[in-house]
């Protein structure tokens, strides 16, 4: 079983914390990896801020940028100049003179390895993120991933830049994992999976999987994405809101140290639908440095999850699906699931555990360094998306 000994600088001391502290409590988690077996882990901290200012305004800029919609005549994937794209009100002027060097929050493969992320932590859009494209001596342009963020961004919208976390620096020279020293499928020690959550339905398999390269040809040691075995990938994103599964293909364990800075903020992800009436799994994470009962996620309470007013299962609506690594196994189904009665009847309004519906399951535990959830969304007649906010339990 996995076992989680966690550490965290002032926390303990939290309600001594007042306005004039400038800097978040950092601390460590480590958890256990099992041999021959699937664990579902995710990031509880976050990377020091490397910028925090306030918006002054948001603006478009005439010109295209990573991530705005394009028409792709030659079908390359790729905004050719020429092709005609939309240009959105992705452009963040900061107040005050900021002193940002051109650019300097823009990845540069051997030079700058470092991709960012702007956190916004006040307005309409509190605790979401958007990847940073480049950025000017006083101001950032952001891909908005479709959000539309002419109303969340004004003169008070405090914001943090904030690098993203990489195989690289979760796995720095493979720690944690078990190296392979050949690219071969078939002798492939250790296996980091992405989950999908771009392609429409539930029980999707991982799109991108990784592992750690410790042979000397080619580029040499290091992160290698599966197909991609010339190319390095020890700057590849592990992203804030989302899990991953570390696959040991082989009975050694390993064991795995999270550090970083505690996470203050309230934090916000969308969850839906991607295609018509078809059921959708949003595979999520709350990189919070403590565990969460159900009851703390405030998922029913955000709006983002879809209550059911009966206990029958062909009446289910949305579900939290959860994995627990102290159970063996690779390609694991879901060990346990909820569901949110809103109905009067028995027990009344709460969570409940799938075929335990004479019990409230509010304190049940379901994220934690031993623990991953996937929020299964009911189909509509079209895609939907809500989101799903929710503050840190030991924040007050």
């Amino acid at each position: 079983m996995n076992k989680l000994r966690l550490f965290l600088i002032a926390l303990c001391a939290l309600p001594l914390l007042s306005k004039a502290v400038e800097t978040d409590p950092a601390g460590f988690v480590t958890v256990d990896l099992a041999g021959n077996s699937d664990s579902y882990v995710y990031i509880p901290f976050k990377r020091s801020a490397e910028f925090v200012g306030t918006a002054a305004s948001l603006s478009a800029n005439g010109t295209y940028d990573a991530g705005e919609p394009f028409t792709d005549g030659n079908s390359n994937q790729i905004w050719d100049n020429g092709e005609t794209f939309t240009d959105t009100s992705n452009v963040i002027a900061l107040t005050g003179t900021p002193g940002l060097t051109v650019n300097q929050f823009v990845y540069v493969s051997g030079t700058q390895p470092k991709r960012y992320y702007v956190f916004l932590k006040s307005g309409t859009r509190v605790g979401m993120y958007y990847s940073v494209v480049s950025n000017a001596a006083t101001s950032l342009t952001v891909d908005t991933a479709g959000d539309d963020l002419t109303t969340a961004i004004n003169s008070t919208t405090a914001l943090e830049v904030i690098p993203y976390d990489t195989l690289g620096s979760i796995f720095p020279a493979g720690a944690g994992v078990n190296p392979s020293s050949s690219h071969s499928i078939a002798v492939r020690q250790t296996e980091i999976l992405i989950p999908n959550n771009t392609s429409a339905g539930i029980d999707l398999a991982s799109p991108v999987s990784y592992y750690y390269f410790s042979g000397v040809t080619g580029a040499g040691p290091g992160w290698r994405k599966a197909g991609v075995s010339a190319v390095l990938a020890n700057d590849d994103v592990l992203m804030p809101d989302t899990f991953f599964v570390v696959r040991h293909n082989i009975a050694t364990a390993t064991s795995l140290t999270f550090t970083g800075t505690v996470q203050m903020s309230q934090l916000a992800t969308p969850l839906g639908t991607i295609a018509n009436s078809v059921d959708q799994d949003n595979a999520v994470a709350l990189p919070f440095a403590t565990e969460l009962t159900l009851s703390q996620l405030k998922l029913f309470e955000s709006g983002a999850f879809a209550g059911s007013s009966s206990h029958s299962i062909a009446l289910r609506q949305d579900q939290v699906l959860v994995w627990d690594n102290s159970v063996l196994g690779k390609n694991k189904a879901s060990g346990t699931s909820y569901y949110y009665f809103t109905g009067a009847s028995g027990l009344g309004p709460g969570w409940r555990k799938s075929g335990v519906t004479g019990t409230i399951a509010n304190d049940d535990v379901v994220i934690g360094p031993n623990k991953g959830i996937v929020i299964r969304k009911k189909s509509t007649g079209a895609p939907v998306t809500a989101m799903w906010s929710v503050k840190p339990p030991y924040v007050p």
